[in-house]
C-alpha cells in the first residue's frame, strides 16, 4: 500500500468529485481514480460508491476514512518531527525541481547564492506533479519549476508563493544531416508526414507546447511519432533524428552550437517559460537565516 492511496481517497471522500479531488492533488483525474481502486483492492472491499452523484462512500468506507486521516496525519508528524531534528543538526537544504532544470539550470544558480560553509543542497528531481506534492507535504523546502501563463496551476489558492529566478525558452528543433542542414524543416517543402516528438499531453511542458502544436498544424501536416514526459529522452530523440520537438533552449546551448541541433521555424513558433523559486508560507525548518536570505534574494529578483 502507498501513502498516496490514502491520501487520494480522503481528498475523495471530502470533495466527493473525482475530479475536484484531482485539481486538488494536483493530478489527474485517471491518477486519482486508478490509486483510489488500488486502495480498495487492497482492502479488499469497495470503499467509495461511484454509481451515485456526487459519490458517496460506502459503509465500509465511511468506517475506515477516519484511520485512514490519522494514519495520514501521524506519518507526516513523525516526519516532520524526525526531518527538523536532523535539518537543525545538519544544515540540509532541499529543493524539487523537474529533471530538466536539476541538469541544465540549479548547478549554476545555486553557485550564486553562496550557501555558508556545512550548507548542503539535496536536490530532488521528479516529474511537476509530484515536485508540487512535495513542497505541499513539507518534504521539501523550495520547489523550483518552469511556469506559463498558459498552464494556471492554482498555487495561491494552496498557499505558495512564487518569485521569479530565471527564464528560458522553448524552441523548435531538429537534427542537422549531411551539409549542417536540419533533416526536417516546418515550412518548406509540404511533407506527406512531418514527424513531430512530443511531451505527453498531461504533462507541464506538454500543455505548455499544445498551442505551439496546433500552430504548426495550421500550415504542415504532422504526424506524431514519440510521446514522453521527460525532456531529457525528447531531446536524445532529437539527436537520432526522430523528428521535430520543442526544447527548453539552455539545454541544448552546446548541440546548437556544435550544429548537432538547428532551430526550425521562426519565433511565432517559440514561446518564453518563467523559471520560478516557490515555497509554502508555513515556517521554515532548517538553516532559517539562509533559507530567508534566498527568498529574500528571489523575491528581489536579484537571484
Amino acid at each position: 500500500m502507498e501513502l498516496k492511496w490514502l491520501e487520494d481517497f480522503v481528498s475523495v471522500a471530502k470533495l466527493r468529485n473525482f475530479s475536484h479531488a484531482a485539481q486538488a492533488r494536483h493530478a489527474t483525474q485517471p491518477a486519482i481514480s486508478r490509486r483510489v481502486k488500488a486502495l480498495e483492492n487492497w482492502y479488499g472491499v469497495p470503499l467509495v460508491d461511484r454509481s451515485t452523484y456526487p459519490v458517496a462512500l460506502t459503509q465500509a468506507g465511511v468506517g475506515f476514512l477516519p484511520l485512514a486521516e490519522a494514519v495520514v496525519a501521524d506519518l507526516y508528524r513523525s516526519r516532520r518531527e524526525a526531518r527538523a531534528a536532523h535539518e537543525r543538526a545538519g544544515k540540509t537544504i532541499r529543493f524539487a525541481l523537474p529533471h530538466s532544470l536539476a541538469g541544465s539550470f540549479f548547478a549554476n544558480w545555486w553557485r550564486t547564492q553562496r550557501p555558508p560553509r556545512g550548507v548542503n543542497a539535496v536536490l530532488i528531481a521528479a516529474d511537476f506533479d509530484e515536485c508540487v506534492e512535495m513542497l505541499l507535504s513539507g518534504a521539501c523546502h523550495f520547489l523550483i519549476c518552469y511556469r506559463h501563463a498558459a498552464v494556471p496551476v492554482g498555487f495561491e489558492a494552496n498557499g505558495i508563493s512564487c518569485a521569479r529566478i530565471g527564464a528560458d525558452r522553448l524552441v523548435p528543433v531538429s537534427a542537422c544531416g549531411e551539409g549542417g542542414y536540419p533533416i526536417f524543416e516546418l515550412f518548406g517543402e509540404k511533407r506527406i508526414e512531418l514527424p513531430l516528438l512530443a511531451y505527453t499531453r498531461t504533462s507541464f511542458l506538454g500543455r505548455v507546447t499544445s498551442t505551439l502544436h496546433a500552430r504548426l498544424e495550421a500550415h504542415t501536416d504532422v504526424v506524431l511519432h514519440f510521446e514522453t514526459a521527460l525532456v531529457e529522452a525528447l531531446k536524445a530523440e532529437v539527436l537520432l533524428g526522430g523528428g521535430v520537438a520543442w526544447l527548453p533552449e539552455s539545454m541544448i546551448g552546446m548541440e546548437l552550437q556544435s550544429g548537432k541541433l538547428q532551430l526550425v521555424g521562426d519565433l511565432f513558433l517559440t514561446t518564453q517559460l518563467e523559471i520560478s523559486l516557490c515555497r509554502t508560507t508555513g515556517l521554515f525548518v532548517g538553516p532559517r537565516d539562509f533559507l530567508n536570505e534566498i527568498w529574500a534574494k528571489a523575491s528581489a529578483d536579484i537571484g
